[in-house]
């Protein structure tokens, strides 16, 4: 894999949430999920927080299946507080009503993310290099995404669109695109720079 399990499992969980509620919720829903979503993705975020602190001073030893999850269950918490945040900015009409507020919602999301869960910790043969792909993917559409995001902060790109593809999208995306190259590149020279140390 491009990145460690916990990693690997933190930026799919947040490309595969960022693609489900794309697809669940085309009604510019801009308000953040009900409380007790929250609650559990505060859980979730901890998840990922405990497990890497415990393994990293010798608590308790870990395996790449359970950092998997807990990078998971991170990244797609990250990905639901996100895309409020972006469809507020973006939209010029941004509906101010809750994502994931219907129970069945939710419930429908966890089955999807908990498939997702079970098919890669069983690592099917004829899938043959498709994490390796996919993780990459998600990777590239994290950073991505979380730049676009803060571009659409700016005044000058904030709810301008009508639609999800609109040409309001374009000048945003080349500097989101452009700036993630950059965090990349950087990223990659300084982990280098660090494994010579």
């Amino acid at each position: 894999m491009p990145v460690c399990a916990r990693c690997c499992g933190f930026y799919t969980g947040f490309f595969i949430t960022a693609v489900i509620l794309f697809i669940m919720f085309k009604k510019k829903e801009s308000d953040l999920p009900p409380k007790y979503i929250l609650v559990i993705l505060a859980f979730f975020l901890s998840s990922f927080v405990v497990d890497g602190i415990a393994s990293n001073f010798g608590i308790y030893n870990t395996n790449n299946n359970l950092r998997f999850i807990t990078g998971i269950l991170s990244g797609s918490a990250i990905s639901i507080i996100l895309y409020p945040v972006f469809t507020f900015q973006y939209y010029r009409d941004a509906k101010s009503k809750k994502i994931l507020g219907p129970p069945v919602k939710f419930i429908i999301y966890i089955i999807i993310l908990a498939s997702f869960i079970m098919v890669t910790l069983l690592r099917p043969d004829f899938l043959g290099y498709f994490y390796y792909y996919f993780t990459a993917l998600s990777i590239l559409f994290t950073f991505y995404f979380v730049n676009l995001t803060v571009f659409l902060l700016l005044p000058i790109f904030s709810k301008k669109a009508k639609g999800l593809l609109s040409k309001n999208l374009i000048l945003p995306s080349i500097l989101s695109a452009t700036l993630s190259s950059l965090e990349l590149f950087a990223a990659y020279w300084f982990h280098r720079i660090i494994n010579l140390v």
